[in-house]
């Protein structure tokens, strides 16, 4: 896994592409990403944005959603042939797809206000938690989180909250608790002016939920840390890391499929957000690791000419 700061001091190397002639991709092409203000959405953003080199008249625009399983969905009704997912919401769907790449690491942030009794995920029993909007991936992650604690949906109140409204939701009382699952930082989650709690937010250690959902669900799920300061005054925080996929249709071309992986390649440096400090998977090794979902033709193929 590498960093912004370790990818921008040279840990990715260059790849030269190969010679050979390909179909040139053309056509407009949306991209299912997420929430405004969240992670996946301004993943997106800057892969629509980023300049191609694979030439053809290829365009990408975002659409925002509520995220992984809202994509999942316009991807089996055919409405959008690209997406962004959690990899446990694409092992755990039936939706026809393959992967383009596994392009970077979710942190799973479970958020309190800094000045709340709750120090674990134990102590919401009876409260009332968000586990991300209804068509998040995190909606469906968050089970997962309170089983590993002990805990299952009819031991809490489960009040679904947007991820914009995060802060707001915690300072008013709306929920005790609000999970989301994103890069670090979440832009909505950073503290501003105006929102949030008084004294801010904290986040709960979820480092023993990590090893049961290790031990029951595998190696999917990983070890993973919130450094020091990423939402105002905040302490390192342990918690449960799933990558995040890049999926597709399989009735998008072969010659589109390819041309994604170029992007995810050659302008890597273009994809992270400013002031990122989680991880990324933007390099060959990391990006072809899609958690047993099965690769897109032109992905491979743009892996090999890649890779050599």
């Amino acid at each position: 896994m590498i960093n912004r700061r370790q990818f921008l001091g040279g840990v990715a190397a260059a790849v030269a592409l190969s010679g050979c002639a390909r179909t040139q991709p053309s056509g407009t092409y949306e991209i299912a990403s997420g929430e405004r203000d969240g992670f996946q959405s301004e993943f997106a953003e800057l892969l629509a944005d980023a300049p191609s080199a694979s030439g053809g008249d290829l365009r990408f625009t975002v659409r925002y959603t509520t995220g992984s399983l809202e994509n999942l969905s316009l991807l089996a009704s055919g409405e959008v042939l690209i997406g962004l997912t959690l990899a446990d919401s694409a092992v755990l769907s039936d939706t026809p797809m393959l992967a383009i790449g596994r392009v970077y690491e979710n942190y799973l942030q479970c958020a309190v206000p800094a000045r709340s009794p709750v120090r674990s995920m134990k102590d919401l029993r009876g409260q009332t938690i968000s586990l991300g909007s209804p068509g998040s991936g995190t909606a469906q992650t968050g089970r997962r989180v309170l089983e590993a604690s002990g805990l299952t949906v009819d031991d809490v109140i489960v009040r679904p909250v947007s991820l914009t409204t995060v802060l707001d939701s915690l300072a008013d009382g709306t929920v005790a608790a609000a999970l989301w699952a994103g890069g670090v930082p979440t832009p909505a989650a950073v503290p501003r002016p105006g929102h949030g709690p008084d004294g801010g937010i904290r986040l709960l250690d979820l480092s023993a939920e990590y090893v049961e959902m290790r031990r029951v669900y595998g190696p999917m799920y990983e070890p993973v840390s919130v450094p020091a300061r990423t939402y105002g005054d905040t302490a390192e925080t342990a918690t449960v890391g799933v990558p995040s996929l890049l999926v597709a249709s399989p009735q998008l071309p072969d010659a589109v499929g390819g041309a994604l992986v170029d992007l995810l390649v050659d302008r890597a440096q273009d994809l992270i957000p400013p002031d990122t400090v989680g991880a990324q998977f933007l390099d060959v090794r990391s990006l072809i690791q899609t958690a047993g979902v099965p690769r897109h033709p032109g992905a491979v193929a743009a892996y090999r000419r890649h890779h050599g």
